[in-house]
């Protein structure tokens, strides 16, 4: 289709033509000349009373390679609408095996957009966009296309978003078919770990390597600068270890220095001990970096302080693995990078150092990073520079737009103009071409977990629970309550559709329930019959939490068994002080009640209380949701009560109160 003819001044860059037809700002034309076929595109279209005047940008011809023009255009000749088929030769976007989907070119639907991964992963990747312009669901495109290609993955996710990859995209189905991409779930891939998983159950715990802490890390990593003189006394105080540092040790050589500036450095190792972060059994390496799989650190609730060291040491010691081989080649995923790496102006953060490193040396030892932010202003420009690859969302400040436009190469003063007003889904991609391309994303394979919280939607009360009630014949209409909850894994819906048996009612009932945090994993006690929960759709387990009700001779002697065991009457008498007496009195009244087992002349705490804790680890966490309920169990255990109980055998770290949903299904 002949669009018009170039008018007047033309170059080896752009020129402008007369539209005769029907075009539009972003189509892309063709020209043809005698020696080649050029592909151009129009920024911008101007229109008067009499013509209209397409304005365009020369991208090049193919000649293997896409080349730039040595020689203008001829006025006069006739601008073409460019086919799909052309675009594709031309830009080079035919699919490889190499080649990451990320979406369609903007107004070309059958125009598929393929990264080269080659490229992607060694050369770093920055992704731009203001909070809301769908950075995070751009990057799990790209995690998804990724993982199918079985390269290994590390995702710092301050937010928890990525955790959704373990789940199929159920809401998208007709868009993916058009694309012939099918919906898929990545559980068998991801691993998350967390140093807080008290807010993060469905994680591993991370711990850092504490053997392989050098004294200069250790100064690094402290939460303060130091004066030379507690520099001094660091330093004194590390050298009688060679091959570790030892936090108890180094506080107790710091403690027995005649020096005032002591206390201060010895408050600063304290604060770092009390991380429970550092291990001499810290989290392995080769498990964080496996081929196919994504391994997601999840920083959710972690103070950004902790944050930094965290992401310092992790990357530094992978970076080293690496160097060594000791871990194959990965790409790193830095979500709101201009935390972690900020531009000099604004501060320097401890994680600051490895990644600038990272980004001038990775690409040699088969480590790629993708920084993602959504303030480009504060982020440092020595990273951005690194990045051969942009993909720019929606930004609107005038000073992220001034520093993306200062670091980005081949953006032009046109398209720059024309980032405040990307849409939504829309990415701007360089690095693919010379000239920034405009890409419609595809859909996610997987759900997408960056969603802002709909507040109306948590907390006003609305019609989809009468709704619900009225479409499975539910008894009770209710506009429902909003509760710290542990929803059950099916819905009544799910149930209904499950069953091959008629249901007559569907009743549900909550259960008063402790969420307790054990640093390792984490408990559900049943605050109505007092059981260890491990059946979490029923709300059923193990009889652990009793209301004792001990005479004082009978607390002392219990106390004393949970730390023994097993033990005789004499034992117990000399660890307790109890007279004898007594002693036999209160084991027998013990035995009586079931907290004893005796065996012989010895006894033995009964099975109640000789608990594998990890055997009821729970990995799913309440959180606050409107919902509607028949009945409400009554709390007969209380709390504190039950968490003094339970110290006896596991440390605590934090607990709240919640409530697990049940079902009880009538047929």
């Amino acid at each position: 289709m002949i669009l018009g003819n170039i008018i007047g001044k033309s170059s080896t860059l752009n020129f402008r033509f007369l539209v005769k037809g029907n075009a539009r700002k972003f189509d892309y034309v063709q020209i043809i000349t005698k020696s080649y076929e050029v592909l151009a595109q129009i920024i911008e279209i101007e229109k008067e009373a009499e013509q209209t005047v397409a304005f365009c940008n020369v991208l090049g011809y193919r000649d293997k390679i896409l080349k730039q023009l040595l020689v203008p255009l001829e006025p006069g000749i006739e601008v073409l609408k460019a086919s799909d088929e052309f675009i594709k030769k031309t830009l080079g976007l035919e699919e490889s095996k190499n080649g990451a989907f990320i979406g369609c070119l903007n107004g070309y639907e059958s125009v598929n957009v393929f990264l080269d991964l080659n490229k992607l992963l060694t050369k770093h990747v920055a992704v731009l966009a203001k909070s809301g312009s769908g950075k995070s669901y751009t990057v799990a495109v790209l995690v998804e296309e990724i993982l199918d290609k079985e390269i290994p993955l590390l995702v710092i996710d301050p937010h928890g978003e990525y955790s959704s990859l373990r789940y199929k995209n159920d809401k998208d189905n007709e868009k993916l078919e058009k694309l012939n991409v099918k919906a898929k779930s990545y559980a068998q891939n991801v691993n998350e770990y967390s140093p807080d998983i008290e807010n993060n159950p469905s994680a591993k715990p991370l711990k850092l390597n504490a053997y392989n802490l050098s004294s200069s890390e250790l100064v690094h990593l402290l939460p303060a600068r130091l004066s030379n003189a507690q520099l001094g006394l660091l330093y004194s105080g590390l050298r009688n270890m060679k091959d570790k540092v030892d936090f108890s040790g180094l506080i107790t050589e710091l403690e027995l220095e005649e020096n005032n500036a002591k206390y201060t450095l010895i408050n600063l190792i304290e604060f770092i001990q009390k991380l429970n972060l550092f291990s001499y059994h810290p989290s392995s390496l080769q498990e964080l970096i496996q081929p196919g799989k994504c391994t997601i650190i999840n920083l959710k609730g972690v103070q950004t302080e902790l944050q930094e060291v965290i992401v310092y040491k992790l990357l530094k010691d992978l970076f080293y693995a690496r160097k060594k081989s000791e871990v194959p080649p990965f790409f790193v995923i830095l979500e709101e990078a201009h935390n972690y790496i900020p531009e000099r102006n604004f501060g320097e953060a401890k994680s600051s150092s490895i990644i600038r490193q990272i980004s001038s040396e990775g690409r040699k030892f088969g480590l790629g990073l993708c920084a993602i932010s959504q303030r480009p202003s504060r982020i440092d420009k020595s990273l951005l520079s690194q990045c051969t690859t942009q993909i720019i969302l929606k930004v609107t400040n005038p000073g992220d737009i001034k520093a993306i436009a200062n670091s980005v190469e081949g953006l032009t003063g046109d398209t720059e103009k024309e980032i405040k007003n990307i849409p939504i889904g829309t990415a701007m991609i360089t690095g693919i071409v010379d000239l920034p391309l405009f890409v419609n994303v595809r859909p996610r394979k997987t759900r997408h977990g960056g969603e802002a919280v709909n507040m109306i939607d948590s907390v006003i009360p609305n019609k989809s629970f009468i709704e619900e009630t009225q479409s499975l014949k539910l008894p009770r209409e209710t506009k429902g309550e909003l509760l710290n909850v542990i929803m059950p894994k099916y819905s009544q819906k799910d149930i209904q559709l499950m069953s091959d048996k008629e249901i007559k009612e569907i009743k549900t009932s909550l259960v008063p329930c402790l969420f307790a945090n054990c640093q390792e994993f984490n408990l559900l006690i049943n605050l109505n019959n007092g059981e260890l929960v491990n059946d979490f759709e029923n709300g059923k387990g193990t009889f652990f939490s009793p209301k004792i009700e001990l005479s004082p001779n009978q607390r002392r002697i219990f106390d004393a068994a949970l730390v023994m065991k097993n033990f005789t009457s004499a034992e117990i008498f000399a660890k307790t002080g109890v007279q004898f007496s007594d002693v036999y009195d209160a084991v027998t009244a013990l035995v009586k009640k079931g907290y004893f087992v005796q065996e012989g002349n010895k006894y033995k705490l009964a099975q109640t209380f000789n608990l594998n804790f990890e055997d009821y680890a729970c990995y799913v966490s309440p959180d606050f949701s409107r919902i509607s309920y028949d009945s409400k169990l009554e709390k007969n255990y209380n709390s504190d009560e039950v968490l003094r109980f339970l110290g006896n055998f596991i440390s605590v770290k934090g607990n709240k109160e919640c409530y697990l949903m049940s079902y009880d299904v009538e047929y």
